[in-house]
């Protein structure tokens, strides 16, 4: 039997999903204009809406709390690595006290690493990978590793371990629903980093093909490009949008037409479009 909600603590519950919903719409003003390594390599469309900054679709609430929480996890994961393992974890870059970065051409492509982390063997240090997982999720990484169990985070350490240039990366997993720990050291895999750089190279240089030729692919329906991608929304010109702009190694886009970075879209301007592979 359910229990009737009161009207005034509904109102309240109702009040904090309207707040995240303005902290989302604040948040796709100004979405990121740069190739990550978080974004997944498997869809050339993504990586080029990404690339270019189109919007993201609304985030729900709930997921909104879900990654908050993930991200205070991170920093408690951090403290039982340094105070329970003793190990010696550099969560932010010494130099700039930001998280560790590296990126290309300009900024188009960049990479955050969770830390670094060094376990005073004569080794190299490690880049640190840290995720929270409820049960399921959690006992596909025991039983079968992350390359097999999440091939998007396998794939996010391969890019992280090319553009800092280090060999091997340890990924640490924290089990929400009964907080147990699993961990594993991947080695730096040449294949897998070839397939995603190609496809990194080809989003950089203007192709676009989807992963999947209908929107209802499981790919898409969780992609927060999806609407950009396959409905195509006008958005207010802007050169980065325009299909004659490409991407230079100063970091901004260059018109095709021109061949010098423009200020403003011009009447030429024509918004980019993804093609089916």
């Amino acid at each position: 039997m359910s229990h009737p909600s009161d009207p005034q603590a509904l109102a309240v519950v109702e009040a904090i999903d309207a707040g995240f919903h303005k902290q989302a719409e604040e948040r796709n003003e100004t979405s990121r204009c740069y190739i990550g390594a978080s974004s997944g390599h498997d869809c050339v469309a993504r990586l080029q809406l990404s690339l270019r900054g189109f919007p993201n679709d609304m985030v729900p609430p709930q997921l909104m709390r879900i990654f908050r929480e993930g991200h205070r996890l991170e920093d408690q994961v951090v403290r039982d690595l340094q105070r329970m393992a003793d190990l010696r974890v550099y969560p932010n870059d010494g130099v700039t006290g930001r998280q560790h970065e590296r990126s290309w051409l300009g900024g188009h492509v960049v990479c955050h690493s969770d830390g670094l982390v060094d376990f005073e063997d004569g080794s190299e240090q490690l880049i640190l990978e840290i995720k929270s997982m409820n049960a399921a999720n959690y006992n596909k990484f025991v039983t079968y590793g992350v390359k097999a169990s999440h091939k998007k985070y396998y794939s996010q350490m391969m890019m992280m371990m090319a553009m800092f240039g280090i060999e091997r990366s340890f990924f640490i997993s924290y089990c929400k629903d009964n907080s147990k720990y699993h961990a594993e050291i991947v080695h730096f895999d040449q294949l897998e980093w070839d397939e995603i750089y190609s496809n990194i190279q080809a989003a950089l240089d203007g192709h676009a093909w989807r992963v999947s030729s209908y929107p209802e692919d499981w790919r898409c329906k969780m992609c927060f490009k999806r609407t950009a991608c396959w409905e195509n929304p006008p958005l207010s010109p802007a050169c980065q949008f325009c299909k004659h702009s490409r991407p230079d190694d100063q970091g901004g886009f260059t018109c095709k037409l021109t061949n010098k970075q423009e200020a403003e879209a011009c009447d030429k301007y024509e918004q980019f479009t993804m093609a089916a592979k």
